[in-house]
């Protein structure tokens, strides 16, 4: 190579030769000018720094401008030469667009991993984005041992390699979005507001095919207020994804919560739904374009330690047919007529309130359950769709039921004295309860309270006692029919004259004494009772 010196004299002397000659207008456009050599050095080509060779050739004057706004370093002062001008020029050149630093997934063309040995173990390596990291670490994860029960082939070990990486998501949009973009912002609290929102919108349909029941969402509202008074609110999801601690916390918290209304800690059962709620929330966070959870928190119950729920310990009451019989007797006005009815069908609360008079079929053999009422609120839905059906009844209990009706061909079967659906928490505090509990004077019937459900686990008892037929059991209590293909081809549960004739044959299983529908007219004045003679 020639030395610097040599290349600044043959600078000098092109130089003296282009004096006398000629310029073509179009030379000069560019930093450097490339420049022939005499016919003697036919091969060689000469690199003009502008600054150098501005007194000897014409510049056109935008290339002049731009050497004056941004002059070069000299050849004599730089110590470095005329290669090191022109790294410096290309550099300058280059800068025009703009440096990218801002990480970007489109920009990666994704990645098998690096298979290596590590001690006794084959392991792949690959980079991964980390929560509050700018660089991505390189993560390492084990593969297979290096000999002895189960090691790999080569292609084996990658093939496992590449599963490795898929798995963890570190090539996936998700995993970027919620680890580089602006999703790691979203907190628990956030993220709740707008679950619930999604569960409470009524063109939303759940699993069962019907929208999110008004009971549901209102028990769902107080775990959420729950939530947001708890440190938990304000946790980030995606730091759950590395650490579940906070969630563990707060199910320590709930653990160890004494329940005010009964004294006792909070159930396993409640605890459940309190994880529900929790983890249903995190899941709800989607990637907008892919829809796959943007936080895949592998729940681990090493951490969570959640409190098992015991079947056998579940708080599940019932009567016996002698309680009945009792509660019966005690009940006074159109209460009675209701608890005999809630007995004899094993209807669900909300079914029994929100029955009208049009839906009494038959001379008030059949009942036809369409709707239900929910705190006052008529709602054209039921539980789950296998809940519409017919209800046949046993002919005491249809006499019951129309001396009770009378003349009436419109409105609620048991209503109020403002002609409204009865309240299902009213019903409880001032007529089951206190039959149930007793005073100083009278004797409770159980000595426990229990809710109107106990009338319906009463019959299902009574049902499976009675011999009824499994598809029939389930069709009058509103369970889903089908769980093997016996049940899917049995079609006797749609014979209207089967059912008739099995309603009686089963019974009630408990004593209607004689002259209860005998209300005094202080007693139907007194409970809104209106039924007849």
């Amino acid at each position: 190579m020639k030395s610097e010196v040599q290349h600044a004299g043959e600078l000098d002397s092109f130089a003296t030769r282009n004096e006398s000659a000629p310029q073509s207008p179009q030379s000069g456009h560019h930093d450097c000018l490339h420049a022939s050599s005499p016919a003697s050095e036919p091969d060689r080509e000469y690199f003009v720094d502008t600054s150098v060779a501005a007194e000897h050739l014409q510049i056109p004057s935008i290339a002049t401008a731009l050497a004056e706004v941004a002059p070069l370093p000299d050849v004599t002062t730089t110590g470095t030469g005329l290669t090191h001008r022109l790294e410096r020029d290309t550099l300058r050149s280059s800068n025009a667009t703009a440096k990218r630093t801002r990480k970007s997934m489109s920009r990666r063309r994704g990645q098998d991993g690096h298979v290596e040995k590590s001690g006794r173990w084959y392991v792949v390596r690959f980079w991964q984005d980390m929560p509050g990291q700018e660089e991505r670490a390189h993560i390492r994860k084990r593969i297979c041992p290096v000999s002895g029960k189960g090691s790999m082939s080569a292609s084996e070990r990658k093939r496992r390699a590449k599963e490795i990486v898929q798995q963890s998501g570190a090539d996936t949009q998700e995993h970027f979005d919620r680890v580089v973009l602006g999703s790691t912002s979203i907190t628990m609290r956030e993220q709740a507001d707008a679950w619930y929102a999604l569960m409470s919108n009524p063109r939303r349909i759940g699993k069962n095919g019907l929208p999110t029941a008004q009971s549901t969402l209102e028990s769902w509202a107080c775990i959420i207020d729950e939530i947001k008074a708890d440190k938990l609110s304000d946790v980030p999801l995606s730091a759950l994804v590395e650490d579940q601690q906070p969630v563990a916390d707060f199910i320590t918290k709930l653990v160890n919560t004494i329940v005010p209304r009964t004294g006792k800690p909070m159930e396993a059962k409640t605890i459940k739904n309190y994880f529900f709620v929790i983890k249903s929330t995190v899941a709800s966070a989607k990637h907008k374009s892919t829809r796959k959870p943007l936080f895949p928190v592998a729940w681990d119950n090493d951490v969570l330690l959640m409190p098992k729920v015991n079947p056998k310990k579940q708080k599940r009451p019932t009567f016996t047919a002698k309680q009945v019989t009792q509660i019966i007797e005690r009940a006074v006005g159109q209460f009675r007529v209701l608890f005999i009815v809630l007995a004899a069908t094993g209807l669900r609360i909300s079914e029994i309130l929100g029955l009208k008079i049009e839906n009494v079929l038959d001379d008030c053999y059949r009942l036809r359950i369409v709707e239900k009422n929910y705190r006052g609120r008529q709602e054209d839905r039921l539980k789950t769709p296998n809940a519409e059906r017919f209800v046949e009844l046993h002919s005491s209990v249809a006499m019951l039921l129309r001396e009770h009706i009378g003349k009436r061909t419109s409105g609620w079967v048991f209503e109020n004295e403002e002609h409204n659906a009865l309240d299902a928490s009213n019903l409880l505090k001032r007529h089951l309860h206190p039959i149930l509990m007793g005073d100083d004077e009278t004797p409770g019937v159980t000595g426990w309270k229990a809710g109107e459900h106990a009338f319906r686990r009463y019959r299902e008892g009574h049902l499976r006692r009675s011999g009824c037929p499994s598809g029939l059991n389930k069709y009058w209590t509103g369970h889903s029919l089908h769980q093997d293909m016996s049940d899917l081809y049995d079609g006797s549960v749609m014979d209207e004259a089967y059912r008739m004739e099995m309603a009686e044959k089963v019974g009630i299983g408990f004593e209607i004494p004689a002259g209860c529908t005998d209300c005094t007219e202080k007693e139907k004045e007194a409970t809104g009772a209106v039924a007849s003679k």
